[in-house]
């Protein structure tokens, strides 16, 4: 996929409307994400945008969009942010009405399901084939979820953010796979190990993964016998999205803030060993957004590292966008967000 189109613009900075600056490195990710601008760009989703509250986010966001692209300048999101608070309010929403500092994952979270929302509709899906293996009887399962769920309510959005993992209950006696539940999910979310001083993305993806140990009076209840079973719970993953939004859990229950630094690479993340899907060597990817979070959870400040379509970072601090040479500044313990795009194999 060529991204030519996009070089040497969209270098706008945003206004900081009061305590917007988490929507602001947002909108810079989202920006940057050019897959979704092509999609957008086309203008065929205007034929498929329905009559609802969420698709007047979409259209706001387009408008935004293109205001930012038009010319590398400073942009104020108001209006976009506007009908954000309006949306959420019509959705009971307490979370986005006012200018107050938001968990930027739910933020993100409430966009893109906003503008999947605008796009929902019914699509055919039909599930062809025999299953010759456990791979394919794996398939079944999760192509049976995702037309349960999305037969009535598809969007390109869904294709371009979503993925599938695989929620599963191992006998730690047997080793025997007692129960496997496909689930969608948008965003990855990782908690730090307790343990590792020095962690890096993988260490947390393994933490997150190998799940948890139910035994004693946890132990899991095996319908089937109708017996309380010691238990570990884990996660696969089936598919992983184009995009790829990855959380670092960097604050407890209590809001107390981990600032930890968490090694990540900046390209060829390779994720093949969590698939257990088809075409595991597919799933490489690089980076090209980060959420910085500085400061307590009371007073802290939002900015994005942004990698463009000619392969520089810049760094996007509300209405100051800056080139940055040396790339060692971009691991740093204020990432909070991580996006990476899957990379095309030739």
């Amino acid at each position: 996929m060529s991204f030519e189109t996009y070089q040497n613009k969209g270098l706008t900075g945003l206004a900081n409307l009061g305590n917007t600056c988490f929507i602001n490195a947002c909108i810079q990710i989202l920006s940057h994400t050019y897959e979704l601008n092509q999609f957008l760009d086309n203008k065929t989703y205007q034929k498929k945008i329905k009559n609802n509250y969420e698709s007047v986010l979409l259209v706001e966001w387009d408008n935004l969009r293109t205001l930012m692209w038009s010319e590398n300048c400073i942009v104020s999101p108001g209006k976009f942010i506007k009908t954000i608070q309006k949306i959420s309010q019509v959705k009971n929403m307490e979370l986005f009405t006012g200018y107050s500092q938001n968990d930027l994952p739910e933020f993100l979270l409430f966009i893109i399901d906003c503008f999947h929302t605008s796009l929902s509709r019914e699509v055919n899906m039909t599930i062809n084939g025999n299953a010759a293996n456990e791979t394919d009887q794996m398939a079944i399962k999760c192509f049976e979820m995702i037309k349960k769920m999305y037969a009535k309510e598809y969007s390109e959005i869904w294709n371009l953010f979503y993925g599938i993992h695989v929620s599963q209950i191992i006998s730690i006696e047997t080793g025997k796979v007692l129960s496997s539940s496909p689930e969608p999910y948008f965003m990855i979310n990782l908690s730090l190990p307790s343990d590792n001083r020095s962690p890096s993305l993988i260490d947390c993806l393994d933490l997150y993964v190998n799940g948890e140990i139910l035994e004693g009076e946890n132990a899991w209840y095996n319908e089937e016998t109708k017996e309380k079973q010691n238990v570990q719970k884990k996660i696969m993953y089936w598919s992983m999205p184009t995009i790829l939004a990855i959380d670092i859990k960097r604050f407890n229950h209590r809001n107390q803030k981990n600032q930890v630094l968490v090694t990540f690479p900046l390209t060829d993340l390779d994720l093949s060993n969590y698939i257990v899907g088809y075409k595991k060597e597919s799933y490489i990817y690089d980076l090209y957004g980060i959420c910085n979070h500085s400061g307590s959870v009371e007073g802290g400040h939002y900015t994005a590292f942004v990698k463009n379509a000619n392969d520089k970072w810049y760094h996007f601090n509300d209405t100051h966008v800056k080139e940055i040479d040396d790339l060692s500044e971009l691991v740093t313990p204020k990432a909070y967000c991580l996006f990476y795009r899957k990379k095309t194999m030739q």
